[in-house]
């Protein structure tokens, strides 16, 4: 139990990943199910609340796409269920305006670059980021574009 709280009072975490450690420091299975679900009886383990806030602040401050977090959930041992529950809450609308963000801020780094060497490197961050293949290259040349729009028009 002391092992659990520790581990707890660190960082919020999955039922998964703490039995997965607890398997690791070679504790019993049964001991590792009684003690779970007894901290979790307590409302210290809420895999529902961990995958939402997961996903909210991981969309949020890293920019990860819906497949890639649903990829680290699945690491994280939470139940598919729960997972497309948590997915959902993020918009395909906040989805594309998160990597035009991305590409915006991208863009402010490699402005200075050729425009088809931009756009690669706009379109490989988006596809690191999990955002489709077709998507990213979209969103980059429509970044990369607007921007030579507007120097053109300062120049005319």
């Amino acid at each position: 139990m002391s092992v659990v709280m520790r581990r707890l009072n660190a960082a919020p975490r999955s039922r998964g990943e703490l039995r997965t450690y607890l398997l690791g420091k070679e504790f019993e299975s049964k001991e590792i199910d009684t003690v779970l679900d007894r901290v979790e009886s307590m409302g210290y383990i809420d895999d529902a609340q961990y995958a939402l806030d997961w996903v909210r602040s991981r969309h949020r401050s890293r920019g990860l796409a819906p497949s890639v977090l649903t990829r680290e959930l699945i690491n994280k041992d939470i139940d598919s269920e729960l997972i497309d529950v948590a997915v959902k809450q993020i918009s395909d609308q906040d989805t594309r305006d998160r990597a035009y963000q991305l590409a915006a801020k991208k863009y402010r780094s490699v402005h200075e670059l050729e425009g088809k060497v931009a756009i690669r490197r706009i379109a490989s961050l988006l596809q690191r980021k999990g955002y489709a293949p077709a998507v990213c290259w979209q969103i980059a040349m429509e970044t990369v574009g607007a921007e030579l729009e507007a120097v053109g028009d300062l120049e005319g």
